[in-house]
């Protein structure tokens, strides 16, 4: 994902898509993210749930847990979690999957 603009989005939609990233690429994302956002711009993005980082089953994952996640963007000040939760994931056969699901927002 390649995002050079500058403060240009009220929003980033980000579901399911960053997770095939290593988080070394992954920090690079977000920083870019971040600064493509508006002020009291919005992303929403989700992960696999979980501490997993490699490859299964032929692809690539980054997972996280609410904690891992908040330490992964420490360093992003100005960039707020203001909800956060997890679903199971509703495709067939996949019950037993966890999704963290987060809503954040550029102050």
């Amino acid at each position: 994902m390649e995002v050079d603009e500058r403060e240009k989005y009220d929003g980033i939609w980000a579901c399911a898509s960053i997770l095939h990233l290593p988080k070394k690429q992954l920090r690079e994302v977000w920083k870019n993210m971040y600064a493509a956002l508006k002020t009291e711009g919005w992303i929403y993005t989700s992960f696999k749930y979980g501490e997993f980082e490699g490859e299964r089953n032929g692809r690539y994952f980054t997972d996280f847990t609410t904690d891992t996640f908040k330490d992964f963007i420490h360093d992003m000040h100005g960039l707020k979690i203001e909800e956060q939760w997890i679903t199971g994931d509703v495709r067939p056969g996949r019950g037993e999957e966890k999704w963290l699901n987060l809503l954040l927002q550029k102050k």
